[in-house]
């Protein structure tokens, strides 16, 4: 089937769209639109600080786009395009994402607490001081990524991919990991205390200074992990 065609906003339509959107909200709905952009096709585009909490962002390419110290608080992302877009202290607290793709994307400072995510793919993506606090994830591709200083505290993770990850001085504190692949990752430094192990694999995984302390882990999930 082929792609739908990508609509592309000039200047002023975007900031229109803005503009309505944030008067939607500071009105509680009573002025103004809430932005729904779907289709849209808004990659390389300058949207810093932009205000898109409560949008709904369907199947929008936002690709190699300036999204640095965004609002898209609860928003609703589905099938949406951020590969290389650069995110940094973004705040996504609260958002539903399904379907989207991140590869590659710069999420530094990014706050995903009480986010929930499903067949999203982060494959590559650099995850550096990023927060996940209570963010709710289930088969999510994060091969590949930079999870430096990052919190998963009180997450619950199932089926998650970290295969080939770097998860340096990270914070996995009583976390519920359910047939997650940790496998081939770079381990260092990381605290998975109290956390619910359930079918974890961390074969081929590099482990050094991993705190598992009171957690319930099962041996046979380390072959050839050192």
């Amino acid at each position: 089937m082929k792609e739908k065609t990508r609509k592309k906003l000039s200047p002023d339509e975007l900031d229109q769209v803005l503009d309505d959107h944030r008067r939607w909200l500071e009105s509680g709905g009573s002025h103004g639109c809430r932005a729904e952009l779907r289709y849209c096709d808004l990659s390389d585009r300058d949207l810093f600080g932009a205000v898109l909490e409560k949008a709904v962002l369907k199947n929008t390419d936002f690709s190699r786009a300036n999204l640095r110290t965004a609002n898209l608080r609860q928003a609703d992302l589905h099938g949406c395009r951020f590969h290389r877009a650069h995110m940094q202290w973004s705040i996504l607290k609260g958002a539903r994402l399904q379907n989207n793709i991140l590869t590659e994307a710069n999420l530094q400072f990014c706050d995903f607490s009480d986010t929930n995510m499903l067949d999203d793919d982060f494959s590559g993506a650099f995850f550096h001081n990023a927060y996940l606090g209570k963010a709710v994830l289930q088969s999510v591709n994060l091969t590949h990524t930079n999870l430096r200083f990052s919190t998963w505290s009180f997450s619950k993770l199932c089926r998650i991919n970290f295969t080939a990850s770097t998860i340096q001085l990270a914070d996995f504190k009583s976390a519920s990991l359910s047939g997650t692949d940790f496998s081939s990752a770079h381990i260092f430094h990381t605290d998975f205390s109290g956390s619910d192990f359930n079918e974890v694999d961390f074969t081929t995984a590099t482990l050094k200074n991993v705190n598992f302390e009171n957690t319930n882990l099962d041996r046979k999930w380390f072959q050839q992990a050192c």
